[in-house]
């Protein structure tokens, strides 16, 4: 037969069971609400680095963009300048370069060193 110091025994597991069921399913809806808040919070930081990562790439974009119009900028004038360089060199006078009289050289400090 079952003594009353035993029903006594399992009420009180019982009601410690629940309490602490109770406890634990507190503790899980918090926990719950605590993840789904992450979850938010990851969510929102994955589209800032997407428009992050979107805004380096249109960066990078018009960098590589203006590199090669000042690549096209200078090819143009390096082209213009040896196209001029070419027809102004017949037009230069040379007579005093690498002549005995360098004194008409303006340049000529007196020194006969060579460069």
């Amino acid at each position: 037969m079952i003594s009353l110091d035993q029903v006594q025994l399992l009420e009180q597991k019982v009601g410690s069971a629940v309490e602490k069921i109770t406890q634990l399913n507190a503790e899980n809806s918090a926990l719950r609400a605590k993840c789904a808040e992450l979850q938010s919070a990851l969510d929102a930081k994955s589209e800032q680095f997407n428009s992050f990562q979107s805004d380096q790439n249109k960066i990078e974009e018009g960098i590589l963009s203006a590199l090669d119009r000042l690549n096209t900028v200078e090819n143009t004038v390096l082209e213009s300048a040896n196209g001029d360089s070419s027809s102004s060199e017949e037009t230069v006078d040379y007579s005093y370069v690498g002549g005995d009289n360098n004194q008409s050289d303006p340049y000529n400090n007196g020194s006969q060193g060579q460069f």
